[in-house]
């Protein structure tokens, strides 16, 4: 890779990590999709796993006084379960199709949570529903947000627990990634050099990021997740076409 490459890839880092400490998530949504422009996808897709991984382990420990054991648990569960499956869809999908089918269930979702429903009174087998999908989205894209995002928001979390549930969701769901992709030799030279290039970078944007936090309004929180998703979405499929 040229100097160039590692300048792009590290700016990326910097600004996903800022996203991901304001809001609870957006790093591979944002990471992964603008990566692709320098290196490939699966390159992009372990890469950005890698640094998730550091990211959001860092971030539950600063989150860790909020309680979100129950549903967390639940979500990891039911993801676990669905990543051979996203695993597969990396190794035989081609990545176009992949790209414009994750902008696709990302706009989807956006346009469900605009219209305001409320799911709080949904049993619980939807939150298992929404982390198969996680899932299988993570071993896939290394976005395994957008389902995840979409329940939390139907379900009128709070900013803090939205943030601490979402971190520590993916700190597991990141680290069993990282530990597939390793089995599947996934986990190249290139990898590891773009990934200790990241994670300082990653660093101080989400000591940036965290604060930053207090600049959020919480009433406006929810719109903000959802045109984050939506620019996510878009990029996602954009870059499919024109990549």
């Amino acid at each position: 890779m040229s100097l160039a490459q590692y300048i792009a890839v590290a700016a990326i880092v910097f600004g996903a990590a800022i996203i991901q400490a304001l809001f609870g998530f957006g790093f591979g949504l944002i990471s992964v999709p603008l990566m692709i422009f320098y290196v490939d996808l699966p390159t992009a897709v372990v890469t950005a796993t890698a640094v998730s991984t550091v990211s959001c382990s860092f971030q539950w420990y600063e989150s860790r006084a909020v309680s979100a054991r129950d549903v967390s648990q639940r979500l990891i569960v039911s993801a676990v379960l669905g990543m051979p499956a996203g695993l597969w869809l990396l190794n035989n999908i081609d990545a176009r199709l992949m790209k414009v089918l994750l902008g696709c269930f990302v706009l989807i979702g956006v346009m469900i949570s605009s219209r305001e429903f409320d799911l709080r009174r949904l049993p619980v087998t939807f939150d298992y529903s929404m982390g198969l999908v996680a899932g299988v989205l993570s071993t896939s894209t290394s976005t395994n947000g957008p389902p995840l995002v979409f329940l939390l928001h139907a379900r009128h979390y709070s900013p803090e627990n939205f943030r601490a549930v979402l971190n520590r969701v993916f700190t597991v769901l990141n680290f069993l990634t990282l530990v597939t992709f390793a089995i599947a030799g996934k986990i190249t030279a290139e990898v590891l050099s773009l990934a200790l290039l990241a994670i300082p970078v990653m660093g101080l944007g989400v000591w940036i990021g965290i604060r930053l936090r207090s600049l959020i309004d919480p009433d406006h929180f929810r719109y903000l997740v959802l045109i984050l998703l939506t620019l996510t979405g878009l990029s996602a499929i954009g870059n499919a076409i024109f990549g």
